[in-house]
């Protein structure tokens, strides 16, 4: 993106109204996993011109290999295996060549590898017979499958090839339930410090799952011991890590209301939609698949209100027009490295003229669980303005996060 003198003006002028902060240490797998999701993504990003086609090539084996790696990390052999063989196929000029060349776009920003494994989970949730490596599914993987997997999905593949390429239309969408351990953190920390009713607004919100927190169960493990919040009776129970010394969570937080937006929101009411939203989630991971579902169940009973609308038109929206006697929560988790630049500023843009207007009686809070780019740690923190603190207004950095969450490590001195 080329930006005249004003605008890059404007730009600076925002990068020090939102520095960006170093966080502390998290556990070994995710710092591994972001000093090699760093390394591939800055080889494949080398020029805004559009590529040539040995140029994407290249591109679309880089995101090939960083998804494997990601997925080996974060202890999925299933899903790493099924990446594999699409590369393997891929530089063999096989079916999955013929299915992604020529890609129009950035393979690694649009998740070609996930799109590929995801509807082979997507083919197995319907009854196909690759059913048999898929956990959730009823079925088996080990080491030794590799071959049999290798075939059973270039015949998937060949046989459903119209299938397949309408679904790589799609861009994945996990919706991971999991993260609402980490963002239970922030939110408590504002409604203690606010003492008002939340108005959640969540960008890039999927199926809008995690905008029913409130109503799920959590088990935490800390430093201090267990910690237990939510409700008691819930489909839904989330167990989680927190290292370091977490505060006290808020007794009750009240939901003044729910909303949300995504370019390609999922209705939950459509059979077909809720089968995709599960085949994004990793085969081997039952638990996690388990955690998707219980979110469904409870979401079923008054579906959230998602906007199909661009993030950058939506949140000045909605960050603008705020009632007095609420507290308005722009929140997100594992969206901002998806934004392009321009996306971005004019978000950044809104956030700097809502604070110029904040009141007292409607503040705003921006509540963020991501990494600045594709490859780095995700970490909780938010930044709030109440009238009282300047048009800066406050960040706090509560800390690093695993991005499923199954874990965080607090560094904020409570």
């Amino acid at each position: 993106m080329r930006c005249n003198t004003g605008a890059r003006q404007k730009m600076m002028r925002l990068s020090r109204r939102f520095p960006s902060r170093k966080i502390g240490p998290i556990h070994r797998v995710l710092r591994r996993c972001a000093r090699v999701m760093n390394k591939l993504i800055s080889s494949a990003i080398k020029k805004p011109n559009k590529p040539s086609g040995r140029a994407m090539n290249k591109k679309i084996t880089t995101a090939f290999e960083a998804q494997r790696q990601a997925c080996e990390m974060l202890g999925s052999p299933l899903t790493r295996d099924v990446v594999g063989f699409c590369a393997d196929n891929f530089a063999a000029n096989g079916v999955i060549a013929e299915l992604v060349r020529g890609w129009q776009g950035d393979p690694l920003n649009d998740n070609v590898p996930l799109r590929l494994a995801g509807f082979a989970h997507y083919a197995a949730l319907r009854g196909d017979g690759i059913a048999a490596f898929y956990e959730s599914c009823g079925g088996r993987y080990q080491d030794t499958d590799r071959a049999a997997l290798a075939g059973a999905l270039v015949d998937l593949f060949t046989r459903e090839e119209k299938t397949a390429r309408r679904f790589l239309r799609s861009a994945p969408q996990t919706n991971e339930t999991g993260r609402a351990a980490m963002l239970l953190l922030g939110f408590s920390e504002i409604a203690k410090r606010l003492g008002l009713p939340l108005r959640l607004r969540e960008m890039g919100a999927s199926a809008g799952l995690n905008l029913f927190f409130d109503q799920f169960h959590y088990r935490l493990a800390t430093d201090r011991g267990d910690m237990d919040w939510g409700r008691a009776d819930s489909p839904l129970s989330l167990v989680a890590q927190w290292r370091g010394t977490p505060p006290a969570l808020a007794d009750e937080i009240e939901i003044a209301s729910r909303r949300g937006c995504d370019l390609f929101p999922v209705n939950i009411a459509d059979a077909d939609q809720r089968m995709k939203l599960q085949s994004w989630v990793w085969g081997d991971m039952p638990d996690r698949r388990a955690r998707l579902l219980a979110a469904l169940e409870i979401a079923d009973i008054a579906p959230p209100e998602i906007d199909r609308a661009d993030a950058a038109g939506w949140v000045a929206a909605q960050i603008m027009a705020r009632p007095s006697g609420q507290a308005t929560v722009l929140y997100h988790s594992i969206v901002w490295p998806y934004l392009n630049v321009s996306q971005r500023f004019a978000i950044e843009s809104a956030f700097a003229q809502a604070a110029e207007e904040v009141r007292s009686d409607a503040p705003l809070v921006w509540l963020k669980m991501d990494g600045r780019e594709l490859g780095t740690i995700a970490q909780l923190s938010y930044r709030i303005w109440t009238g009282a603190n300047g048009p800066e207004g406050e960040e706090v950095i509560l800390g690093p996060c695993h991005p499923h969450g199954r874990d965080m490590e607090i560094t904020a001195p409570f």
